[in-house]
């Protein structure tokens, strides 16, 4: 069986920037509109104004890279940290899985009138043609919950996300129970009076508005939210190019309660627990602090505000605090400008945290042991001999129990991680590794980097390229 005529075989490299078509459609009621036609996606070309906020309805064209996605893949999904804080280790697989799919079914194509970089990313021929469809089902969600990361935070503005099933807002009504189903994502928007957002993501090949119906369900389900809040709706299709169409519509109603620094830093350590666990499970040798610029903000803002992370290698504040390291060798990093960093074993990947969000997610993960303690002393595992439906039912109600119990201690837990942040920032690398990592002033070779204020991210530009063959 040989490809179809003009399958291409390229691969996606992390150097390689690409453009998307993005459409947003403001509507109250929701109502998502049909499918954009293929003239119509090829031939968005609106500037994507700053600052980031929900644009007026309308066509536009964004320049994104492969990094900025990278790093949407792998702080959007499911909280797993009350399962890999007993198992640190598996946050090593668990990157895999969140990344390497996006990289084995997608690829750039020139396009050298089309966008402002020339390239566009589509599905290889494998998904389209030699891939069954449970496959490009699973690969939809998974780029589904990507691209709606990359939007939300990158595009939109939107704070950390947390999946749903593991947070209940302050401002969440009667109807808010993941056994009645629930929206993907919640945020809340820090230009908008942090304003809630309940996010749903739907991906597949060819998306189209039935899909897009059954998200507007999990939306707008009555009972579901109290307060004030914003829908999003975001849809992502693969054919005949990437693109995502947003559908927002902003919903009145009372505030209920408040939402505090605190709230805010427990909601960023819980998105970067896998990176977190993933670097508590190395060992030390493995781990290397690295100086970082205390300008990526700024850096990323040169972008015009777009992006999930700033990329480094254009960033004077990072080379000039790398100049300074290298003419005082051994010196340790200074502190709240470098990252505690490690490769991820089996990828191409390196991670790096900065030590304030260390600390904070070094209490978060105590918690987390804390709630799961007394989860077993509510509901115990079942036997060893149980039978699968009884494994079922426990597992279910042993979830259920830890939703409850973070419920109730969500203010105490952000308060923890607030105190943790602040202690981080205050201390040594090996006070809070429990031994002192290595320093150096160097990257690794032949990786490009990439950084917020917190993490840090660094691909090997040698691992794969986006040469057609």
């Amino acid at each position: 069986m040989q490809p179809p005529p003009g399958a291409t075989g390229s691969l996606i490299g992390p150097a390689d920037a690409f453009d998307v078509p993005v459409f947003v459609r403001r509507s109250a009621p929701l109502s998502p509109s049909v499918r954009p036609r293929p003239n119509a996606v090829a031939g968005a070309s609106r500037t994507w104004p700053t600052p980031s906020d929900v644009p007026p309805s309308g066509a536009y064209r964004v320049a994104t890279t492969w990094r900025d996605v990278i790093d949407a893949a792998m702080s959007v999904g499911r909280d797993v940290t009350t399962w890999l804080t007993a198992t640190p280790v598996l946050a090593w697989a668990e990157i895999v899985a969140r990344r390497a799919p996006l990289s084995a079914y997608l690829g750039r194509t020139s396009r050298p009138a089309w966008g402002s970089t020339g390239f566009v990313v589509e599905p290889n021929v494998v998904y389209t043609d030699g891939t069954e469809a449970t496959a490009r089902t699973a690969f939809g969600y998974r780029m589904g919950m990507t691209m709606a990361e990359w939007a939300c935070r990158g595009l939109l503005g939107l704070g950390p996300t947390t999946h749903a099933e593991s947070l209940t807002p302050v401002d969440a009504g009667p109807a808010w129970s993941t056994a009645s189903g629930l929206p993907d994502l919640v945020g809340r928007h820090p230009a908008t009076g942090d304003l809630t957002w309940l996010v749903e993501a739907k991906g597949s090949r060819r998306l189209g508005q039935p899909m897009l119906a059954k998200g507007v369900e999990q939306l707008c389900r009555q009972g579901l939210m109290v307060g004030p809040h914003m829908r999003v709706l975001c849809g992502t299709s693969l054919e005949d190019r990437l693109f995502m169409t947003i559908d927002v519509e902003e919903v009145s109603g009372t505030p209920r309660e408040d939402w505090s620094t605190a709230d805010g830093l427990l909601s960023l350590a819980r998105s970067r627990m896998l990176l977190y666990l993933a670097l508590r499970a190395m060992p030390t040798e493995s781990l290397t602090v690295l100086p970082v610029g205390s300008g990526v903000a700024e850096q990323r803002g040169r972008r015009g505000g777009l992006g999930t992370v700033a990329l480094l290698e254009d960033d004077p504040a990072t080379e000039e605090a790398r100049r300074e390291a290298r003419s005082r060798p051994g010196r340790r990093g200074v502190r709240q400008s470098d990252m505690l960093t490690a490769q991820v074993p089996g990828t191409d990947l390196v991670i790096g945290m900065s030590r304030r969000l260390y600390g904070a997610c070094a209490s978060l993960a105590r918690v987390e042991a804390e709630l799961v303690s007394e989860v077993n002393v509510r509901q115990p595992p079942p036997r060893p001999d149980a039978g699968g439906n009884e494994i079922e039912d426990a597992s279910q109600r042993r979830l259920h129990h830890l939703h409850v119990f973070e419920r109730e201690r969500r203010s105490s837990a952000a308060a923890e991680t607030q105190q943790g942040y602040h202690r981080g920032a205050e201390s040594e690398w090996d006070d809070l590794v429990g031994s002192e990592p290595r320093f150096s002033a160097e990257p690794v070779s032949g990786y490009l980097e990439a950084a917020t204020e917190d993490i840090y991210l660094a691909v090997d530009d040698r691992s794969i390229t986006g040469v057609q063959r």
